[in-house]
């Protein structure tokens, strides 16, 4: 049913959220804000699958680790020289001054391609997610009652 290691990221998150609302000495609003931002890192953790086949990060890493260690097969063969043409010892001529003179070899530039990345929100399911998410955000609003919290409802419902 559900991934332990997508489980584990989740549990993480929401400790290193739950303690760092609890560890900085600011307002409720100011711990809040990166304790969330931690908890959303973890769940998009959760949730990456990366390459054409979906795996998941660390083993897309351990892939591409292995990839870069790995011996490579280099042939030094060269391919035979063709007999040089006449024409190509011929000076070439100038171009006209009205033309910008083009480069006979377009150099090809090696683009970096970016691999397919996707959520698997079918394989964790929106559940776990929501479930974590409220159990931060219930710590959260105890963390803020017990810091005061309590006397500024009071304010409010005694209007």
């Amino acid at each position: 049913m559900f991934n332990d290691r997508d489980i584990a990221i989740l549990g993480a998150g929401a400790l290193l959220a739950v303690l760092t609302a609890l560890i900085l000495p600011f307002s409720l609003v100011w711990k809040v804000i990166p304790s969330f931002l931690i908890l959303i890192l973890f769940m998009l953790l959760a949730l990456l699958r990366l390459g054409p086949d979906r795996v998941t990060l660390e083993e897309w890493i351990k892939r591409r680790i292995q990839f870069r260690l790995r011996a490579r097969r280099y042939v030094y063969q060269q391919p035979k020289a063709s007999p040089p043409a006449v024409a190509s010892m011929l000076p070439e001529p100038p171009a006209p001054l009205g033309e910008p003179q083009q480069p006979r070899h377009a150099t090809r530039r090696k683009t970096a391609s970016l691999s397919p990345v996707g959520l698997a929100f079918d394989e964790v399911g929106i559940y776990p997610l929501l479930t974590v998410f409220l159990a931060v955000v219930g710590v959260w609003f105890a963390i803020w009652v017990a810091q005061g919290g309590g006397v500024e409802l009071s304010r409010i419902f005694e209007r």
